[in-house]
């Protein structure tokens, strides 16, 4: 069996509450979290752009949704082979290689927007995005000291979900030609500068060779590593039906987008507080609690709609504390892998994002049919419920003594 660093004891994690980073690991997480908090932001303006232009165009639905597939089918393609890329070429090259992969697609988008050029185009997004996401928490997680892990990746949610949020907003301002696509090239172009001076050594996850199938690391952490299924798939729902949800509870279109407004705030706020937590607590009871408290949340959302103030609030701290559970998920991975194991696992927790990212809408979008139109929210409750055994059961494991 795989043998896993034990976590240490609480009192052995807070005798040194503030453990001094070596400056060149400082600049690589600051580095790491930069370009990718860019990177979101340029995918927060791909999804919803390409979206809008191709509908200009005449394009059905259903083929928009084909073009949306190509960008996340590379997930499966690649994630396996990610692990042995980290290895052999460093975390550094993976990104930078990423960047300007995506840069270049970007920019060849604006140059042919149009449905055929973009199947490969944002196939090829997608596999930089694979790359990239899977190679930054990896990254991360091999860079944090485990007495700061849950602050440096709160910070690092946050500056991903500000990404994210950010997209549609610049989108507004400047406008849904194909400009943004140029602004998302510079982006990836400014990232991949940023981290071309971060530290390129390729020591950070071992030699590349053989190492373990990565789903065979699920039998050892489930709860940490199928938690970004679980909540990509609510995310997703949340996020591609909610406003179809609060109009046909009695809101207005514009308030409904704004509520969706007030869901991505939340999602940045309250990360940095969940990575404190993270290093003051017991993790995976923190991670219990924030599964338990989501489903109250949502359990709470319908009786609240359509009052905009009171939604609002709901909704504030239910995706914070939603988002919460995709950062403590990425604590414990680092907690508990190191070197290949670690690269494996962040690549796998990848793959997971994707699958949950495609299998959300369509059931969400099943369930708002046969219950309009709270069949969303019993979707949403479903896949945490789904979810919470694994915390659970981990939270009993770990309390079992360990053999010697």
């Amino acid at each position: 069996l795989l043998t896993v660093p034990l976590r240490k004891p609480r009192q052995d994690r807070m005798t040194n509450p503030h453990p001094l980073l070596h400056p060149k690991h400082k600049h690589s997480l600051a580095a790491a979290i930069l370009s990718m908090g860019m990177v979101n932001l340029s995918m927060g303006i791909a999804f919803p752009l390409t979206a809008i232009i191709l509908a200009r165009q005449g394009v059905e639905p259903a083929m928009i949704g084909l073009s949306t597939a190509a960008q996340a089918a590379p997930v499966f393609f690649i994630s396996p082979f990610a692990p042995r890329i980290m290895r052999r070429f460093g975390p550094a090259h993976v990104m930078i290689a990423g960047l300007v992969m995506a840069g270049v697609a970007f920019a060849l988008m604006a140059a042919y927007p149009n449905l055929l050029a973009w199947f490969p185009l944002r196939f090829l997004l997608g596999t930089a995005g694979t790359l990239l996401w899977a190679t930054s928490e990896a990254w991360i997680n091999s860079l944090a000291p485990d007495e700061r892990r849950g602050r440096v990746i709160g910070v690092y949610s946050a500056a991903a979900a500000a990404g994210f949020a950010s997209g549609p907003m610049l989108l507004a301002l400047i406008g849904t030609d194909v400009t943004p696509f140029y602004i998302g090239a510079g982006l990836m172009l400014v990232a991949a500068l940023v981290v071309a001076t971060a530290d390129r050594s390729r020591d950070h996850f071992g030699e590349a060779g053989t190492s373990r199938a990565m789903w065979r690391l699920v039998l050892i952490a489930p709860a940490a590593l199928l938690a970004n299924f679980f909540f990509a798939a609510a995310e997703d729902s949340l996020v591609t039906f909610f406003p179809l949800y609060a109009i046909r509870t009695g809101m207005t279109e514009e308030a409904s987008l704004a509520l969706l407004t007030v869901a991505a705030l939340g999602a940045i706020a309250t990360q940095p507080l969940i990575g404190i937590a993270a290093d003051r607590m017991n993790r995976l009871n923190l991670l219990s609690g924030l599964v338990v408290a989501t489903i109250g949340g949502y359990l709470v959302l319908p009786f609240v709609m359509p009052l905009v103030f009171a939604a609002g609030i709901t909704l504030f701290l239910v995706v914070g504390l939603a988002n919460g559970i995709f950062t403590l998920a990425m604590v414990l991975v680092g907690e508990r892998f190191r070197g290949a194991e670690l690269a494996g696992a962040s690549a796998f927790t990848t793959a997971m994002w994707g699958t949950g990212a495609l299998v959300g809408a369509p059931l969400s979008g099943a369930a708002m049919q046969l219950w309009e139109p709270h069949g969303l929210i019993a979707a949403v409750l479903l896949i945490f419920l789904a979810y919470l055994p694994f915390p659970l059961a981990a939270r009993i494991r770990a309390r079992k003594p360990v053999a010697e």
